[in-house]
């Protein structure tokens, strides 16, 4: 086994000199010389070490390292923890690996962290802490943040270094703080890099593939009544998204029946509909509707196949693993209920249906198998989220909003950095997704560490 992931429980050795004491394997697998110092890091913070070997004949109880006092207040090393070791040159060491968690200024002001001990628990050697864009410390190369401390079953407060590789839980991200962290860390070591993209930039870069360009809707900024025009006679049917929406919040659909327009809008998860006879009309409602200086794509409605008489998206979740590749460990589906246009769970407008309904209602309009339609939406979601991972990245995570027409097309509408949960109770056919959900996060930050998972 490599040492870069066995796991070593840190003893602390009550003197102030500064030593670490392996035992003689481990010391043989590093190539390290015995009695010579060695610069040992933990994270961003570093100090000097000399190794001492441990008494040969005094077996390790399960893999352990002791580091003297000094060298655990130096290097800001919690009691208690498991860490795996590695040389990175001739004459310096490594623990870790160091994962930061960057959450939300509320969640880290209330301390709401029972969500991340499912990570914790994932890492099984490692040290794993969750902080603040407010924690962190430029003068001192540290951050502010909570470890789970088993010992005490409970989230401890402390100093401690910057990490090795962090998972940006935040939406829209903190640009700043990445910033003031890769100055530290390198370019690379954050993922979700990106969680908020903008429609049309996700429109703009697919375009370019000359695969996924097929699996587009028509889409372009609403900058006029013009736009609106062109859209609504070529398409029938379209629709009006912010470009930097969230949720399914602002969302209009326009359709032109004879020579009116039919608007319909959700208010406070109510359908409302409004009739109107010229495209300006649309842009007052857009203007009293939404954010006076929000800016809209308009979209080709795709005439897309129906669950129920309901229409209905797959949710394509695709995540990074431990090797630092694409895989696509489970697809969701939701349909519209109610007199909902939209199916976006999050805006109260659809719910979730299992795979297997959606097949037994549909297969009879489809021209391929249900296992064909899966790898094929799998395939695009990894091709997709490939491409704006070379555009964006690092990423992590994404949740694609894909659709398929009535001839059994499939139309990629947009890419969601960061997605959110889904119920255990609705994913019947990935039953190990709520594992996977947490394990990939991880074993990609691991890896980014430079560490093996």
């Amino acid at each position: 086994m490599s040492t870069n992931n066995m796991s070593y429980k840190i003893l602390k050795l009550d003197t102030g000199e500064p030593v670490i004491k392996l035992y003689p394997a481990l010391i043989s697998k590093l190539k390290i010389d015995v009695g010579k110092p060695v610069q040992l890091k933990f994270g961003s913070l570093a100090c000097s070490v000399n190794v001492i070997q441990l008494n040969a004949a005094q077996p390790p109880t399960g893999g352990e390292m002791q580091l003297s006092r000094k060298v655990m207040q130096e290097l800001h090393i919690p009691e208690n923890i498991k860490l795996s070791i590695r040389r990175i040159k001739k004459k310096k060491l490594r623990l870790g690996p160091v994962i930061g968690i960057l959450t939300f200024p509320n969640t880290y002001a209330n301390k709401y962290f029972d969500f991340y001990l499912n990570y914790h628990v994932m890492l099984e050697s490692g040290f794993l802490f969750v902080f603040g864009s407010q924690g962190v410390n430029p003068q001192t190369n540290t951050v502010q943040g909570y470890y789970y401390n088993p010992s005490v079953k409970t989230w401890t407060p402390a100093d401690l270094p910057y990490p090795d590789a962090v998972i940006d839980r935040c939406y829209p991200n903190p640009y700043r703080i990445h910033t003031q962290l890769e100055k530290h860390m390198g370019k690379g070591k954050i993922f979700n890099k990106k969680t908020l993209i903008n429609k049309l930039d996700f429109y703009t870069a697919l375009c370019k593939d000359n695969v996924l360009r097929n699996h587009l809707p028509e889409t372009r900024f609403c900058t006029d009544a013009s736009d609106i025009t062109d859209l609504l006679e070529k398409h029938g049917r379209i629709f009006i998204k912010p470009a930097a929406g969230m949720q399914g919040a602002g969302i209009v659909t326009a359709a032109l029946e004879d020579d009116r327009i039919i608007c319909r809008y959700m208010v406070k998860g109510r359908v409302l509909e409004k009739e109107m006879t010229k495209p300006r009309q649309v842009l007052k409602l857009l203007e009293a509707f939404g954010h006076p200086r929000r800016r809209y794509i308009i979209q080709e409605a795709v005439p897309i196949m129906g669950y129920r008489g309901k229409p209905f998206c797959f949710r394509v979740m695709v995540c990074k693993n431990g090797q630092g590749g694409w895989v696509v460990p489970a697809i969701f589906t939701n349909a519209a209920k109610g007199n909902s246009f939209l199916t976006n769970h999050a805006a109260g407008a659809s719910r979730f249906i299992p795979l297997n309904s959606l097949f037994n209602d549909i297969e009879n309009r489809l021209k391929t198998t249900k296992a064909d339609l899966i790898d094929s939406l799998a395939a695009l979601g990894a091709r997709t989220a490939d491409l704006l991972d070379k555009k964006y990245g690092p990423l992590g995570e994404l949740g694609l909003d894909v659709v398929v027409n009535q001839s059994g097309k499939l139309f990629v509408l947009e890419g969601n950095g960061n997605p959110g949960m889904v119920p255990r109770s609705h994913m019947v056919d990935f039953p190990n997704w709520v594992y996977q959900m947490f394990k990939l996060p991880v074993s990609y930050a691991v890896h980014l560490a430079g560490f093996e998972y």
